[in-house]
């Protein structure tokens, strides 16, 4: 089996999810924004101010790549949908979309004290539901599996996906 590639918005759980999921299927797990910060040295926002996006986006694209070689479980970032590269990069493995509802997920972030997320920061809800909105047809094109997560335990992800990965 190879790679199994979380994506989704930024609170969708794809960490969380992928710590379990790595657990169950006895895979390595590439936390791709974890991974980021030590190569970085500093945290995600961190780097966004004194790099800007562009040049973090490049990191993530180069990390993206180097993961897809592992059979392991890929927690991506929320934005790495974006880039063309990424993109095609993604087609030629399973890619799992942790699928919330919009006002689920800014609750989410907002919640979340451990974890900054730069574009969330200077946001409020509207723009944020904007964000969602303008990415959500990329998880939805580059998703073999859709989970719905909203209302389910951690666990039931998992267990969804384990089922749905073992049908395929």
């Amino acid at each position: 089996m190879a790679a199994i590639v979380l994506i989704g918005f930024m609170g969708a759980g794809k960490t969380t999810i992928s710590r379990k999921l790595s657990m169950q299927l006895k895979k390595p797990l590439i936390d791709m924004d974890t991974k980021l910060v030590e190569e970085f040295g500093c945290s995600i926002s961190q780097y966004f101010e004194l790099h800007g996006e562009a040049a973090f986006r490049q990191e993530e694209t180069k990390l993206l790549k180097n993961s897809l070689q592992e059979e392991a479980i890929i927690a991506t970032g929320g934005g790495v949908i974006l880039q063309e590269e990424n993109q095609r990069l993604l087609t030629d493995h399973l890619v799992v979309y942790l699928k919330a509802d919009p006002d689920l997920l800014i609750k989410r972030i907002r919640q979340d004290h451990k974890q900054a997320r730069p574009l969330a920061l200077d946001k409020d809800d509207t723009e944020l539901k904007e964000l969602f909105f303008s990415r959500k047809k990329h998880y939805e094109t580059l998703a073999d599996l859709t989970i719905e997560t909203t209302g389910k335990s951690p666990a039931e992800v998992v267990s969804e996906i384990i089922k749905q990965v073992m049908n395929r």
